[in-house]
């Protein structure tokens, strides 16, 4: 199959595989053109929804569907009559995309096949029948794209705008003229989780002419392997090409790792210094501060439990007294705490799908912090010994809460414990 290069049909099953559709649009768009589709659905059940695939030039078929009177075949057979019926009067689709798990399906496929067309299929995999998977061409678990989520940090929104605004008016990418341009348009600095203007400006041009994100990445990457490999002064050129770093920036990570006591060289060789600089680097990515977060997860479980939000999307930074890096943080935690469902009780939630907490204050709480936990874990290896330390970076040594998720994490199998070292082990 010519992967970018396809005129691609999408056929939504949305009364049997409600799913984000901006996320699987954009998932599905990269493996070709998208020159169609239509979804099935009652679409009075999924109003904003119905919204974002009548934007996409997507056709919505009405199923009616009533509480006591589901209609669940209805769907199928429409699907099955008018996927057939493009596979053979279309001769310019080269793919028909089936966003749906059910095993009902299976002989379609092998028909549509049959003209020469490639099928694929989007779906959660619990409720995916094995015949369909084996079937189609190729099939991308939904859990898959939510993981991979990126959340839009409002500071980098703002920053994409400012760039654009800039570049129209012929204007250099300076701090005085990213001072004006706030200053002019009114952007209130306290919304980004600044105190001034000039301090936004100077948060703006940090993150687009000097990119620390990447020499975060550079950094993480560079320990992982000093703590799992023998790297030295003589593979550094070879780690560089391997990884797609350019070799100033690689310098740039070492020397700031250097200065701040994470690493030394010694012989030729790096070594890493398991001390509290070296666990907090390791966290950059992900900022945490345990009076914030404590405050940021009470709010939101009441902002939920109040129906005033309905999904991760609608809560603001604003709300918060709080960073724009902290925010975000903390939105992917609460995200993959595992106590949000969809509506219709479905697992692995997008930011922008509605959502419910199944869970207690307390248990949200413990499930939110559970993912520093783990991204610490992720990177290194933790002697028991060193356990003092992630309770005082997490948990500002609230020993309780700690010892809570690290029971749970062990009790799940996401961590284990082997003689006085803890391991990360992902299910």
């Amino acid at each position: 199959m010519e992967k970018y290069n396809s005129n691609i049909f999408l056929f939504f099953d949305f009364q049997n595989q409600p799913v984000d559709v901006e996320l699987v649009y954009n998932e599905i768009s990269k493996y070709g053109r998208i020159v169609g589709g239509k979804a099935y659905g009652s679409w009075s059940k999924h109003k904003m929804q119905a919204f974002a695939l009548y934007n996409h030039g997507i056709e919505l078929v009405e199923i009616p569907e009533a509480e006591l009177l589901p209609n669940k075949k209805g769907n199928d057979i429409r699907l099955a009559v008018d996927c057939m019926e493009i596979a053979i009067e279309n001769h310019s689709i080269d793919v028909f995309f089936l966003v749906t798990g059910d095993a009902d399906f299976t002989a379609l496929v092998n028909k549509i096949k049959s003209y020469g067309k490639n099928v694929m299929a989007l779906a959660r995999t619990k409720s995916t029948s094995y015949e369909l998977i084996s079937a189609v061409d190729l099939f991308i678990p939904y859990e898959d794209i939510v993981k991979n989520e990126r959340l839009n940090d409002p500071v980098d929104r703002l920053c994409d705008e400012v760039e654009v605004f800039l570049r129209r008016s012929g204007k250099d990418f300076t701090l005085d003229n990213l001072s004006r341009f706030l200053s002019s348009f009114n952007v209130n600095p306290t919304k980004y989780g600044t105190q001034t203007v000039r301090e936004l400006s100077d948060m703006i041009y940090e993150r687009k002419v000097q990119k620390p994100e990447r020499i975060r990445d550079i950094k993480v990457l560079f320990l992982r392997n000093v703590v799992f490999g023998d790297l030295n002064e003589e593979k550094l050129a070879e780690f560089s090409e391997k990884n797609n770093i350019e070799m100033g920036n690689l310098k740039t990570a070492i020397d700031i790792l250097t200065r701040d006591g994470v690493i030394e060289l010694k012989n030729g060789y790096y070594n890493v210094k398991r001390t509290k600089a070296f666990f907090l680097t390791l966290l950059e990515k992900y900022p945490v501060e345990y009076s914030h977060i404590s405050e940021f997860i009470e709010k939101s479980y009441k902002a939920f439990s109040a129906g005033r939000v309905r999904a991760l999307s609608q809560l603001l930074q604003s709300e918060f007294k709080i960073s724009s890096a902290e925010f975000k943080s903390y939105i992917d935690a609460l995200k993959r705490s595992g106590c949000l469902k969809g509506l219709d009780d479905s697992d692995y939630i997008s930011y922008s799908t509605p959502a419910k907490i199944v869970c207690t204050l307390e248990e949200l709480k413990i499930c939110t912090l559970c993912y520093y936990v783990k991204r610490i874990l992720s990177q290194t290896f933790v002697f028991k010994e060193e356990m003092d330390i992630l309770e005082e970076i997490i948990f500002s040594n609230d020993k309780i809460i700690f010892e809570k998720c690290l029971d749970m994490l062990l009790k799940r199998g996401e961590i284990t414990e082997l003689e006085n070292v803890y391991f990360y082990t992902p299910v």
